[in-house]
C-alpha cells in the first residue's frame, strides 16, 4: 500500500481553488466546443461539480474553525483538572466525538441554499440568460483585456509589473494587491500605505479581503487565450 503523506491546510485550500477554476473555465468554452443540445446536460454536471467543491471549501473551513475551538476548550478543561490537582481524563475517543459535534454545529450555521448563492455558482448561467452580455464582453477582452461590464478591471500588479496570481483587495480604496507583496511590505512597515499611483491610503490587515470577482476575470481570460 502506498503511503500517505499527510497535506497542509494551504495545499488543500489551494487544490481547491484549482479545481473551481476548472470548472469555471470548462464553462466558458462550452458554447464554443459542445453542440447547443449538448450544453444544458454538461452544465448541469459542472454545477454539481462546482457544489461538491463548495461545500468541500465549506467543509474545511468548518474543520479548521472546530478544531480551534475543539482545542481551546480541551485546553481549558486540562488547566482546571490540573489546578484541582487531577490528571487530564479527556480521551481521545471523547476529543473525537467533540469535534464531530462542532462540526455539525458549524454546518448548521450555514443559510438554507448557501451552496446556489455562492459568487462562483452564480456566474454560472444558462448561456440563453448571458448571450446579451457575452459578445459586449468579449468585445471589451479583446480590445485590452482589462475591461469588464464597462469598467476598468487592472489584471497587472503595478508593484511587481506581473499579473495577478493572488489578489487581494482593500475594502477602502477598492484597489487590489498580490496577497503575499502586501503582507510582506505590511510586515515591513505597520503604517503602509497603498501603492496605487495617487492613492495614500493606509493598509490595515482586516480591510483586505479576497479579490474572487478580479480572480475569476483572469480565469476567463486564459481559458478565452487557450481556445
Amino acid at each position: 500500500m502506498a503511503q500517505r503523506f499527510p497535506v497542509s491546510n494551504s495545499e488543500i485550500a489551494d487544490n481547491i481553488k484549482k479545481g473551481k477554476d476548472k470548472i469555471i473555465q470548462v464553462y466558458d468554452m462550452l458554447p464554443n466546443f459542445c453542440l447547443s443540445e449538448e450544453i444544458p446536460g454538461l452544465l448541469d454536471e459542472l454545477r454539481n461539480a462546482m457544489k461538491d467543491y463548495i461545500m468541500l471549501d465549506t467543509r474545511h473551513q468548518d474543520l479548521k474553525t472546530s478544531k480551534q475551538k475543539v482545542i481551546q476548550l480541551c485546553t481549558e478543561n486540562a488547566e482546571r483538572e490540573i489546578r484541582d490537582g487531577m490528571k487530564c481524563s479527556t480521551s481521545h475517543e471523547e476529543i473525537n466525538q467533540l469535534l464531530k459535534n462542532t462540526m455539525s454545529k458549524e454546518l448548521e450555521k450555514h443559510p438554507e441554499g448557501f451552496l446556489e448563492r455562492d459568487p462562483l455558482y452564480v456566474t454560472m448561467k444558462d448561456f440563453n440568460e448571458t448571450e446579451t452580455n457575452t459578445l459586449e464582453d468579449q468585445e471589451m477582452d479583446n480590445e485590452d483585456g482589462l475591461a469588464v461590464t464597462g469598467e476598468t478591471v487592472q489584471t497587472i500588479d503595478p508593484y511587481t509589473k506581473k499579473e495577478f496570481s493572488d489578489p487581494v483587495k482593500n475594502l477602502k480604496c477598492k484597489h487590489s494587491y498580490e496577497k503575499e507583496i502586501i503582507q510582506s511590505l505590511m510586515a515591513k512597515n505597520k503604517n503602509a500605505k497603498c501603492y496605487w499611483m495617487g492613492c495614500n491610503n493606509r493598509i490595515r490587515a482586516d480591510d483586505l479581503v479576497p479579490d474572487d470577482e478580479l480572480k475569476r476575470h483572469i480565469t476567463r481570460m486564459k481559458a478565452r487565450a487557450a481556445i
